[in-house]
């Protein structure tokens, strides 16, 4: 399965960035680096749509929180739309913390 990153203007301002596919161990790289082009510019203001998500990596919390924190250093924001939680069997046995644990330790 493959990873889908689209994105587009929302507005005279934001981007709109479209997930669909799988983020995984082999998809990863471009997860990041599709969030870190939109958030590392002047105030950006970016609405991530993850309705198309089919599974997302226990990494992908880690890269969400990262883009997260860097889109509010640059003064700007990043916004998530239809994200899903870790299904318990791609989990593992891992004791992984909530997307908004993660986000509120990433960000000081």
């Amino acid at each position: 399965m493959r990873l889908n990153l689209e994105n587009g203007l929302v507005g005279s301002s934001a981007v709109l960035l479209v997930v669909t596919g799988v983020i995984d161990w082999s998809t990863i790289a471009q997860f990041r680096a599709g969030l870190s082009r939109l958030v590392s510019g002047p105030r950006p203001d970016v609405l991530v749509d993850f309705t198309g998500l089919l599974s997302w990596s226990p990494e992908a919390q880690q890269v969400l929180a990262a883009a997260t924190g860097e889109a509010r250093l640059h003064g700007g924001r990043l916004v998530m739309s239809g994200l899903a939680p870790i299904p318990t069997w791609q989990a593992g046995d891992c004791d992984l913390p909530d997307l908004k644990r993660v986000l509120e330790h990433a960000i000081p």
